[in-house]
């Protein structure tokens, strides 16, 4: 038996919510909420499908949160739209902005991603979505250059109905639409804040750029001045007020010149959120980067609800913080400086490859080693030598080194090789398959060269072959960009598919091009540690090319970052498994369910994040999930496999044992009656560390190896923890207890 509840939603989102808490509270029977006039926001639905409760519109249809696909589904996806008629600098010239080259890409997806999202991208000077293509979004986020657009009431009409259906809007810099491109007509103020009636904001003008009558009002610390101070003589003035009682102001300005002028230039509520713009960022005047005024982990949290939401993490593997690397196949025929004379492909494989035997992608241009083309047989013997390693797995870098995949302009034009997208992807698969791979190995990546700006057409082949992609991105968070609008995103849309940004900048940019200083590339470990500290939000990746074998100095730097690599406690894979958890970023589906939340769709995708809490795992009603650990202020969930997991959280540690951490992917777990069986997989030294046992004892543990087993005891901290360091087989089975 249901007991049913009907609320009137136009009392607004608060009250609505209240009253459904306050029927949860009276009831154990399960509840059904009637909407009355299917105007409920997502919170509030949120609220009732958390609880079990299920909820009706007001012609009696059962319906979901604004953008999910099923009761108590969390809408993971955000639309960024960006105006093509808007023109983007680059070395090239100004041309039409693109799903890449726009300010949401530049700056803000970054964040968006570490939070859990996922930022899709639409030309609104293509038109208006409509509300099929609206249903799978929690929200809108534009980050607009002008104020200039076709049927600009029409459009904030459109923003209106967004918020209306429950979705949050979030506007960055100018709201794009106060003029008609076509007539260059000004709306009128009154139609623009009735369009945008749902988020409580007003636009009233008396616009000022003197800095002598701006004053600074109001400003939330725990929001601004998030990477450098607001300055003395604040940039611009306009008046907008939000009146909705349930937003935050964040950053409030007056004018001294006139009365009742208070703006609340950065405002965050139910309905979304409002950042002015030159408050957003400081933009460095030339080429000198820009740095957030407001913290965008903390806006976007605030401005699109999710706070509390489990955010799918790419950065962390049981526990510990991903380390991948890989090598482009640029200069594998350069002679080196060092004694001898070898190649610099030679050098990487003596010093580097052989040497620290970290799981590396290696890949090569197959024009640089056809002995038919540009190659020798020296150098084709040279790479079938590489991907002999155990600890390479292979990588295409095309065929003939495209520069500029969009002008199909390449480095080498070898006679009878024709330029072919099909050519440069697949057939260069091919020839390393059948000509350079020793058996069982095949490509796992592609690894795009030259300017990687890549066309839907490329990695279309790629995405029917299977091949993942990767390269673009070029992070660096160091003391000359101390900013987090230089570390890349996790992604960029091309068209219909996906290209995969690395995690790091690669040696080529250290060294300013290869021009020096060729030790340049070991201030990259700057990058690793200020992307780790205060929150991690990348991997650890060490990208270079064959030509760093070319130098004593980039040797040096090479050898400097590796050593640091092995000092850290990392979770090292290869690059083709991190780019499978990036597409299990892509996928990954979160519901919220009684017991907790229900986490699908994830694929290799190993790790859920709750940021913000000192919450436990609930062991007892969790299901598909191997341990936590808690980072950073941050809870860290461990997932069992690519099935769907529960998670359940309790405000105490379990009694029972459960993975803190480990350097490996754990391929089987089995927990029975106090003991513990689990296998890690993977290249190098395994190492576990175990909770939930009785404090300051001796536990037996063995360890099997396909060579044998043997039985040690290792004894448990005070807090019941134990780590245990097995051996180096591909899999090796952990027995405790």
């Amino acid at each position: 038996m249901r007991v049913s509840v009907i609320i009137p939603c136009r009392n607004g989102e608060r009250i609505v919510a209240e009253a459904v808490r306050s029927a949860l509270a009276q009831t154990e029977r399960p509840l059904e909420v009637l909407v009355v006039d299917d105007a409920s926001t997502d919170r509030t639905l949120d609220v009732a499908l958390a609880a079990g409760a299920r909820v009706l519109g007001a012609r009696g249809r059962a319906v979901a949160a604004a953008g999910a696909d099923a009761p108590g589904e969390l809408p993971r996806h955000v639309l960024a739209l960006y105006k093509s008629s808007e023109l983007d600098n680059d070395v090239q010239g100004r041309r039409p902005k693109t799903a890449t080259t726009n300010e949401v890409h530049r700056w803000a997806q970054m964040p968006l991603n570490w939070l859990g999202l996922m930022v899709e991208y639409h030309d609104i000077d293509q038109g208006l979505p409509d509300e099929r293509a609206m249903a799978r979004y929690r929200g809108v986020v534009t980050w607009y250059q002008t104020e200039e657009i076709a049927e600009p009431l029409a459009y904030l009409r459109w923003l209106g109905a967004q918020m209306r259906a429950g979705r949050r809007v979030v506007v960055l810099g100018y709201l794009g639409a106060l003029r008609d491109r076509r007539t260059l007509r000004t709306l009128d103020l009154a139609a623009v804040n009735e369009a945008l009636a749902p988020s409580g904001l007003q636009f009233l003008g008396n616009w000022t750029g003197n800095q002598h009558v701006i004053e600074l009002r109001r400003k939330d610390k725990r929001m601004m001045e998030f990477e450098r101070p607001l300055p003395p003589g604040l940039p611009y003035y306009q008046q907008v007020v939000c009146r909705r009682a349930d937003s935050r102001a964040h950053l409030v300005l007056a004018r001294r010149d006139v009365p009742d002028s208070e703006s609340h230039m950065v405002v965050t509520g139910p309905w979304g959120g409002f950042a002015a713009a030159e408050y957003a960022q400081f933009q460095f005047p030339g080429e000198g980067g820009a740095q957030w005024w407001i913290d965008p982990f903390a806006f976007f949290r605030e401005a699109l609800g999710i706070a509390d939401w489990p955010r799918p993490d790419t950065t962390t593997q049981c526990g510990r913080r991903i380390f991948y690397t890989h090598v482009d196949g640029d200069g594998l025929r350069n002679r080196s400086e060092l004694p001898g004379g070898a190649s610099s492909g030679q050098v990487i494989l003596d010093e580097i490859l052989s040497r620290y035997r970290l799981p590396t992608s290696v890949s090569v241009v197959v024009a640089e080693v056809e002995p038919t083309l540009l190659g020798t047989p020296e150098f084709h013997e040279l790479a079938r030598a590489i991907y002999t390693l155990p600890n390479v797995e292979a990588g295409s870098h095309s065929y003939t080194h495209p520069l500029d995949w969009e002008k199909r302009t390449r480095s080498f034009a070898p006679a009878g090789v024709p330029y072919s997208v099909e050519t440069e992807t697949a057939g260069a698969i091919r020839y390393m398959e059948e000509r350079l791979l020793p058996p069982g190995k095949r490509v796992r990546l592609f690894q795009w060269s030259g300017s990687t700006r890549v066309t839907e057409e490329a990695i279309a082949v790629l995405d029917r072959l299977g091949v993942p992609n990767i390269n673009g991105g070029d992070t660096m968070r160091d003391r000359e960009w101390p900013s987090y609008t230089r570390v890349a995103p996790l992604m960029r849309q091309v068209g219909r598919h996906w290209q995969a940004y690395t995690s790091a900048s690669n040696e080529n940019l250290y060294t300013h091009l290869w021009t020096g200083p060729f030790y340049g590339f070991r201030h990259v470990i700057e990058t690793y540690e200020n992307t780790e500290r205060p929150r991690r939000v990348a991997p650890v990746n060490v990208y270079y090319h064959y030509y760093s074998g070319e130098r004593v100095a980039s040797l040096a730097a090479l050898q400097y970052v590796h050593e640091w690599v092995l000092r850290q406690p990392l979770a090292r894979i290869f690059t083709s498994e991190y780019l499978a958890i990036v597409a299990g970023f892509r996928t990954a589906r979160i519901a919220r369910v009684p017991e907790g939340w229900r986490i699908s769709g994830h694929g290799a995708l190993s790790t859920v994040r709750f940021d913000d809490t000192r919450a436990h795992l609930d062991l007892d009603r969790s299901s598909g999930v191997l341990g936590y650990l808690h980072h950073q202020g941050a809870l860290y969930v461990h997932l069992a496999g690519p099935g769907p997991a529960l998670i359940a959280l309790r405000d105490r540690p379990p009694a029972t044992a459960y993975l803190v951490q480990a350097s490996h992917r754990v391929t089987a777990w089995k927990r029975e009656a106090g003991r513990v069986a689990l296998t890690l997989s993977g290249l190098g030294e395994k190492v576990v560390e175990l909770a939930g046992f009785a404090g300051d004892r001796e536990v037996a543990v063995e360890i099997r190896e396909p060579a044998g087993s043997r039985r040690v005891r290792v004894r448990c901290g005070a807090d019941g923890h134990l780590t245990v360091r097995a051996g180096e087989a591909n899999d090796v089975e952990v027995r405790v207890g």
